[in-house]
């Protein structure tokens, strides 16, 4: 059972619905910089969350078309993580899994969303971290894009180095002082924080958030853009296709975008919130950076497709669109990429 979604689906039924905000077209990015909230009560001004507890059931109640008896096939590489104690004398990415990436730039190392845990509140993890947890060096700092259990988790807070730095969306910070981590900095949209070369800064994202401790929007989500001065990464974090790429990629060089391609099915409950491989490849020509690297897939079964499929999906929709096959990066758990040097 979905136990992860049905939580969420409460967390939504409880809470009272909210007025009809008009959708942003692709020529107005006002909204992207509107009033979204306070912490408490969080909204995307440009397209409210029109979904209900009744379109919850309605997708439990019928049939998943996708036949996922089949042991899923996700590429694993081994990797003992020794190479993020050393330095890295360009950037380099390494998938720990699902929407974890360790990334190394110079002599500093940052994560995305980490998650190491056997579990996802009750989702198991149906493959190991790419690296071991312990391989995390205490100069690294991490980024979190929102509360949902997938993407932060109290088990790998609370093993990583205690004075890692963090970064996260506001109403974050609280939660994480209260597991003794300090060095906490909570930032809205369009906000940027210095730590020392890097520029940290927080942007737009179409999702919504809910935990159990945590009431629902009661917390922002974002994506975010690190920036070394040397390279700009984009970490999409959890998110629907919307305007705000675009935009995005007006104001910012972007050398790799961390974008989700899984958990989208069935579309007509799914799109709002999470991206179809289809929908992440236009986000990537949106952004307009140098390379796409595929994420949120390979780890948790949380929808109606297989876990594999989501890269066999996207591998066709790049194929289609005429696209260029090695400015895509689906990787292997446990794979570290080099980023290339600049054409």
């Amino acid at each position: 059972m979905r136990i992860f979604i049905l939580l969420a689906a409460f967390a939504l039924a409880c809470a009272p619905p909210r007025e009809v905000i008009p959708e942003m077209s692709a020529q107005d990015s006002a909204p992207l910089f509107g009033p979204h909230g306070q912490v408490g009560a969080f909204y995307n001004p440009w397209s409210p969350f029109r979904s209900t507890v009744f379109d919850f059931l309605r997708w439990q109640i019928s049939r998943n078309p996708y036949d996922k008896s089949r042991k899923p096939e996700v590429p694993i590489v081994p990797n003992d993580g020794a190479s993020l104690q050393g330095r890295e004398h360009s950037g380099s990415l390494t998938w720990v899994g699902h929407a974890t990436f360790a990334v190394h730039d110079d002599n500093d190392v940052f994560l995305t969303d980490p998650h190491f845990g056997p579990r996802a509140l009750l989702p198991t993890r149906k493959m190991p971290p790419g690296v071991p947890l312990e391989s995390v060096p205490a100069r690294a700092f991490a980024v979190v894009s929102h509360n949902h259990y997938d993407h932060l988790d109290a088990y790998t807070v609370d093993r990583l180095p205690p004075e890692m730095a963090w970064f996260v969306p506001l109403g974050l910070g609280q939660w994480f002082r209260s597991r003794g981590r300090e060095n906490v900095t909570e930032l809205d949209w369009w906000q940027s924080a210095r730590y020392g070369r890097w520029t940290v800064t927080c942007l737009p994202a179409q999702h919504w958030s809910a935990r159990l401790e945590q009431g629902r929007n009661a917390t922002l989500w974002c994506a975010w853009l690190v920036d070394s001065g040397a390279r700009r990464y984009f970490f999409a974090g959890d998110t629907g296709y919307f305007p705000g790429f675009a935009e995005i990629g007006r104001r910012y060089k972007i050398d790799v975008a961390m974008l989700p391609i899984g958990a989208y099915e069935p579309r007509w409950f799914m799109r709002y919130q999470h991206m179809d491989p289809a929908e992440a490849y236009r986000a990537f020509r949106d952004l307009g950076a140098r390379y796409m690297v595929a994420m949120h897939w390979g780890t948790f079964d949380l929808t109606d497709e297989p876990i594999d499929l989501p890269p066999k999906v996207l591998s066709q929709v790049v194929s289609d669109e005429k696209g260029d096959p090695e400015r895509v990066r689906i990787m292997a758990i446990g794979e570290r990429w080099r980023l290339p040097d600049h054409d």
